[in-house]
């Protein structure tokens, strides 16, 4: 079994070409883009490694966004702002070699926990999401997400006064 390294910020000399979650989009994303959209401010992408290879073995991808408040719910509309911000949850994958060992809910868990120890600080209403199939809707809904009823890219959010309620913004 692999030892694998704490969450932390991708690196320049981190090697994305060798990553393969089966996906071929997500793969080609994070190789093409993940270091770039670091280095100008755009998103921040998280990696966990295996402590011998130095391999990533799973990486999860978080910015700043918003959504319009017609997305959300009818009784969540009342008094918001058109613009709602939020943290996008834009990316998360494990490389096929380390599937099924639970790096994908460790990202999630740094993802959520980072999410909500932010939001301690500045405002901000929940985590949104795009899942890609049915599947990893599924691994969502296990994190409390759920869908905006409203949005037709049938996005998935989970508010950050839940994760709170959930422990989630523990130091």
């Amino acid at each position: 079994m692999a030892r694998l390294t704490p969450p932390r910020q991708l690196e320049e000399v981190d090697d994305c070409n060798s990553f393969d979650c089966g996906r071929e989009s997500m793969n080609q994303w994070f190789r093409r883009h993940a270091w770039r959209n670091q280095q100008t401010d755009v998103s921040r992408s998280t990696v966990i490694c295996d402590v011998e290879t130095g391999m990533i073995a799973g990486y999860v991808t978080l910015s700043m966004g918003h959504i319009e408040r017609e997305y959300l719910p009818k009784a969540s509309q009342r008094n918001r702002p058109e613009n709602i911000p939020i943290f996008l949850l834009g990316q998360l994958a494990v490389d096929t070699r380390f599937q099924g060992m639970g790096i994908g809910r460790s990202l999630m868990f740094y993802a959520l926990k980072t999410a909500a120890g932010v939001a301690r600080e500045i405002g901000c209403y929940g985590v949104l999401t795009h899942p890609l199939d049915d599947e990893i809707r599924s691994f969502y809904q296990s994190f409390g997400f759920e869908e905006l009823p409203y949005d037709p890219r049938r996005s998935m959010i989970v508010r950050i006064k839940d994760l709170v309620r959930n422990g989630f913004d523990a130091e």
